[in-house]
């Protein structure tokens, strides 16, 4: 860990990422991994990769930071504020949550409860947009205590001990947004390039917006737009199309999914007639095994159940899918099926329980399947 004299590395504060990047001396170029300060008065602390005991207090060192790191939460940070901005200007909303992730951003905009509609965030948008494209100055004026930051039109007063930076967009007459911050940002509006809503949605109270902005923003809409074609294509029709067909495609699932149900509904009652009229009258006939070629496992489990009420004393029987690799076992209960499974699937490299009147086995092929099915039709309980 390095303290330095100066330094152009940020460190991680204000909802904002470090900065990354390198530092070359006389002893070789070493990675800097990480930057933190307790406090924007405290020592900045640089994490590098150099094995301990090669810098000695005196060293002098270059520093190199990644840009496209830094202009990237340049972009992000300053797009934030203009947001918060905007949400406060067209509807009263207080930022009161802000996260800057790898992935989007996400702010949390209190309206003492009043959740904001899909049509206002995107007309926020909107405007956030316009600020952009007026490429608005970005100034950022420092003051020696919190009373006397009291000049500027912020939006929000947070106080704060010893020197304060607060961070203006547009002009103080009729400011685009005004904030303390120790962040990082651009000189302009338009170098924030885009500020592009992902989704919104009610979080304790207040309006969550998920976003994002700068090159950010662009790869996220060009990844949609890939998504949004590919998938107009696949129904062979265009974008403005794709929420009708899509629609009428949940339909089609929705009666598909009923018309299914209804089938093995029916083809449950048919097992369960064959299974009920194939049942051994002879006790010693158990264990007895049933195979389905239609049904699955729990569809098994369920009938299994019915059928276990028509079974003597002391019965059990295996029930199995044809299409999976499973065993379910069921009984009044007088035979345990948990135990069974204990004594006998491990031989079979079955793994499984349950409880006395029913339990399942899973196998790691059919021929394992087969195996303990042969072995149960020859075992007598």
């Amino acid at each position: 860990m390095l303290v330095l004299e100066e330094t152009v590395f940020y460190p991680e504060g204000g909802g904002q990422k470090c900065d990354i990047g390198t530092l070359t001396s006389s002893k070789g170029t070493f990675n800097v991994t990480d930057v933190r300060a307790s406090s924007t008065e405290a020592p900045v602390e640089h994490i590098t990769d150099a094995p301990y005991g090669t810098f000695e207090a005196g060293d002098e060192v270059s520093l190199s930071i990644d840009w496209d790191r830094r202009f990237s939460n340049m972009q992000r940070h300053t797009g934030e504020h203009l947001l918060s901005g905007v949400f406060h200007s067209m509807y009263g909303g207080v930022n009161k949550g802000f996260h800057m992730s790898k992935d989007y951003i996400a702010i949390d905009i209190d309206l003492d409860g009043r959740i904001l509609s899909e049509d206002e965030v995107a007309a926020a948008e909107m405007r956030v947009n316009e600020l952009i494209w007026m490429d608005l100055p970005v100034t950022q004026y420092s003051f020696p205590s919190y009373e006397e930051s009291l000049v500027m039109p912020a939006r929000k007063q947070v106080y704060h001990e010893g020197e304060i930076t607060v961070v203006l967009i547009g002009d103080k007459e009729s400011p685009a947004d005004c904030i303390a911050c120790c962040g990082t940002h651009v000189s302009s509006t338009g170098q924030i390039g885009l500020v592009s809503i992902r989704k919104s949605e009610p979080n304790k109270g207040m309006t969550r917006v998920f976003f994002d902005c700068g090159s950010n923003a662009l790869y996220e809409s060009i990844r949609d737009r890939r998504v949004v074609l590919e998938a107009a294509a696949s129904y062979s029709c265009g974008r403005d199309d794709l929420l009708g067909r899509l629609e009428a495609e949940r339909a089609k699932l929705a009666e598909q999914k009923t018309r299914t149900s209804e089938l093995a509904a029916f083809c449950c009652d048919t097992e369960y007639e064959r299974i009920i009229t194939e049942l051994p009258a002879d006790k010693g006939s158990y264990p007895a095994v049933y195979f389905s070629k239609l049904l699955s496992s729990s569809e098994l489990l369920k009938l299994g159940f019915r059928a276990a009420q028509k079974l003597p004393d002391g019965a059990l029987i295996a029930l199995s899918s044809e299409s999976e690799t499973q065993i379910i076992l069921v009984s009044k209960g007088d035979v345990s099926c948990s135990e069974y499974v204990r004594e006998y699937a491990p031989r079979f490299n079955g793994r499984g329980g349950g409880r006395p009147d029913n339990a399942r086995i899973s196998f790691p092929s059919k021929a394992d399947v087969k195996a303990f099915t042969d072995f149960v039709c020859k075992t007598v309980l």
